[in-house]
């Protein structure tokens, strides 16, 4: 059944709210130019989805990206969302943008608003009025954890999230046989191809919750809708994460079990204090005692005008307010969990997806208006409140008490407006709500908190061009760049980001460096040469490392992997001007340059048009060429071992002359084939990549779009079937049909009489 709604008064509000966010979301960035290009948002995704939409751009999909080594494995890191089309739409469009950090702040104000939009539907899906949807969608996007973790850093956690409420109301609406199970199945695959764990997880509460509504209001047919679209959904999805699962041999992902260390763990007292502007919990993170951002933080209005809400409309919801419970509590029971479960780790990434039921709870409450009776105990009450939010804020992070006490300050003037609107002009209401969040927003981050203190603040160049201008041609080949942000001082005096880079931002700037951002990792390789995630080098003997042996080759490092440039941090423990002294000067030139020192091979490599860096006595090699990332062919005679400047990641095979030989991995992870003995006229070896999984994914993914299209079509056949005869008639197992509506809750019994 549609809603009788007028199509304005159903598209309107939503349109306006993704307006009004994304206008907002630019706030924050007035007196922070970096807030979106922030910790891995900078070292990560934003070069990595550029050098993913360059290869789109030009006309190959990427799996892997040999030059970034560690970090190359595109499809087994999963986060990037190779396999979800709008992500790769979002590269594209970051390859085209000359600036990354734009680039980035752009793709971060779609899906703010499209979280926005998503909380909204929610909402009204739960009896919500428009205005209080409004207020509920613009204030998820702004809440702590969103804002300063999600948006501002770790962008794969908002693309997840905002997916999350959309697979929520059209899984409810699907099981109340009201929208076509396509729908929730094409939002459930694009949360899930996002390649993050906790959105995936999400997907799964969501069904848990809806299910558990369906019990409860005895309609078994949504189930079982349910249970066909959910498998639909897992079968199109698990293609993202069987490279990731085939990969974990080799990778440095491989803790499991259950301990806690209290990192990016809240207590019940931080997740209830959720309207104090200014509350810092004192939870560990990367090396601070405590937060330097509100985390915790949801909206002002919440616990202040608690006293003042209509809890009891709550009532209405019936037994549909089941899946809010579900939901809420099963989040619950996590955030309060160790710091590390198994594959997962740092329970504050769950804040948000607590936080949602919440807001959409509160939505609905906020919908008849304010009391406005008995005001002045409502109002000592709301005093109490402010104090006990301030305390608590100031009891956890005493420096900040003048920061405190501004934070009291306004929102106990928010609260006296609200209040006062809410008695003379109850339908301005909603507006004081927004602009209130507004202003909070505005003073969170721009004068009290205007970067996350916790994570990375990485202050690379952000145009392309300039990047291309400082380090394309001028680290020529392979590189390797030895250096750590530590060794780079706070206001870096001596212009070292000209000179170097970190994590995956080499890649724009035209370098085909061996340091890259690697969320998985190679652990035998990164060991080897003591690379950390983000591609810095913190060992003093770095420059020694690269000059042995790589085992198993029979030649050093260097030759190994066909490094062709290697870059010293001038300001680190390694050695300053003199740290490449011990180069054969035969072979390599040395340059003191500005901020770094430069070695640059004077001698071609051999095979100059392939990957091939080694091989042992009695093979030789007639011609070596790389047709594609993925793609070599070696002509050989004779036998023996051949070894790749490649990571041996799983998926690669080789053939010679057609037939199948393995391949191994050397003691530092590097590709190698035994080449069987060449026919007399010579043999061909033939190197291929594909993820690991990649035959069993797709069939999986073809076996779950026939699935889906069969029940999407089956729902269009029954749906026409009853037109005309039966719309509108309750079914044995079907609830009245007007329920269910947006801005209507589904309850299985009838709302109390106001």
């Amino acid at each position: 059944m549609k809603s009788d709604l007028p199509l304005a008064q159903r598209v309107l509000p939503p349109t306006l709210l993704a307006v009004a966010v994304a206008l907002a979301a630019a706030i924050p960035a007035v007196s922070n130019r970096w807030f979106y290009y922030w910790d891995d948002s900078a070292a990560a995704f934003a070069p990595g989805w550029h050098t993913i939409g360059e290869r789109i751009l030009s006309g190959s999909w990427p799996t892997l990206v040999p030059q970034l080594w560690a970090g190359g494995n595109i499809t087994a890191e999963a986060l990037y969302g190779t396999y979800n089309p709008v992500l790769l739409g979002e590269s594209v469009l970051i390859a085209l943008v000359p600036n990354l950090a734009v680039g980035m702040t752009l793709v971060k104000m779609q899906f703010m608003a499209l979280l926005a939009v998503g909380v909204y539907l929610v909402a009204r899906q739960y009896g919500a009025s428009r205005s209080m949807a409004f207020v509920a969608g613009f204030a998820m996007p702004f809440a702590g954890y969103t804002l300063y973790f999600d948006a501002s850093s770790w962008a794969s956690g908002l693309i997840a999230f905002a997916w999350i409420p959309h697979v929520w109301w059209s899984t409810r609406a699907s099981a109340l046989g009201r929208v076509n199970p396509l729908v929730p199945i094409a939002f459930g695959a694009l949360a899930m191809t996002t390649g993050n764990p906790y959105g995936a997880v999400g997907v799964a509460v969501v069904y848990l919750a809806v299910i558990a509504e369906c019990v409860a209001i005895r309609r078994f047919r949504g189930i079982r809708s349910l249970v066909v679209s959910g498998v639909s959904i897992l079968l199109l999805s698990l293609i993202v994460y069987l490279p990731l699962l085939f990969t974990t041999d080799v990778s440095v992902r491989t803790q499991s079990g259950v301990r806690n260390d209290g990192a990016l763990r809240p207590d019940l007292g931080d997740l209830v204090n959720a309207s104090a502007p200014s509350h810092l919990p004192f939870v560990t993170a990367f090396g601070h005692p405590s937060m330097t951002v509100p985390i915790a933080y949801l909206a002002w209005f919440l616990i202040p005008l608690a006293p003042w809400i209509r809890w009891s409309a709550l009532r209405n919801l019936g037994r549909s307010g089941v899946s809010l419970i579900v939901f809420g509590a099963l989040y619950a029971v996590l955030l309060l969990g160790p710091s590390n479960l198994w594959l997962f780790r740092w329970p504050a990434r769950l804040i948000e997806y607590g936080q949602l039921p919440v807001l959409v709870a509160v939505a609905v409450a906020l919908s008849p208006g304010l009391h406005r009776s008995r005001w002045q105990l409502r109002s000592a009450l709301t005093a109490a409140l402010l104090v006990l939010g301030f305390y608590l804020s100031w009891s956890s992070v005493p420096d900040e008490a003048l920061t405190h006490l501004a934070a009291l300050g306004v929102a106990a003037a928010l609260c006296s407006v609200a209040i006062v609107v809410a008695r003379q002009w109850p339908r301005a209401l909603a507006a004081v709500l927004v602009a209130g969040g507004v202003l909070v927003l505005t003073m969170q981050t721009n004068l009290w908190f205007t970067g996350n203190d916790n994570v990375t603040a990485w202050k690379f160049p952000r145009q392309v061009a300039f990047l291309q201008d400082k380090f394309a041609g001028r680290y020529p080949g392979t590189t390797f760049a030895i250096g750590d942000p530590e060794n780079i001082a706070e206001n870096d005096p001596t212009g070292q980001w000209g000179d170097i880079l970190f994590g995956s931002t080499w890649q724009p700037a035209g370098v085909d460096a061996v340091n890259s951002y690697a969320g998985i990792s190679y652990n035998d390789f990164v060991e080897a040469l003591c690379l950390n995630y983000y591609g810095g080098v913190k060992c003093p003997d770095a420059v020694d490392r690269l000059l042995i042996k790589s085992p198993g080759t029979g030649t050093s490092w260097l030759d190994a992997m066909r490094i062709a440039t290697v870059v010293v941090q001038n300001s680190g423990p390694y050695g300053a001007e003199h740290a490449l002294d011990s180069l054969p000067a035969a072979d390599w030139a040395v340059t003191p340059e500005h901020g770094v020192t430069v070695g640059r091979r004077i001698t071609p490599l051999p095979w100059p048009d392939g990957r091939l860096s080694a091989t042992t006595p009695g093979l030789e090699v007639g011609a070596d060429v790389a047709a594609t990332d993925t793609r070599e062919t070696v002509r050989y005679t004779g036998s023996g071992t051949a070894t790749f400047a490649l990571l041996a990641w799983p998926g690669w095979t080789a053939t010679v002359d057609g037939r199948a030989v393995p391949t191994q991995a050397s003691e530092g992870g590097l590709l190698q084939v035994q080449l069987p003995p060449s026919a007399a006229e010579g043999s061909t070896l033939t190197i291929s990549f594909a993820p690991p999984g990649s035959a069993l994914g797709w069939t999986l993914v073809g076996v779950g779009a026939v699935l889906a299209v069969l029940q999407g079509v089956a729902y269009e056949v029954t749906r026409r079937r009853r037109t005309g005869t039966d719309e509108g008639a309750p079914t044995s197992d079907d609830e009245p049909a007007a329920e269910g509506a947006p801005g209507r809750p589904v309850s299985a019994t009838p709302p109390p009489t106001r």
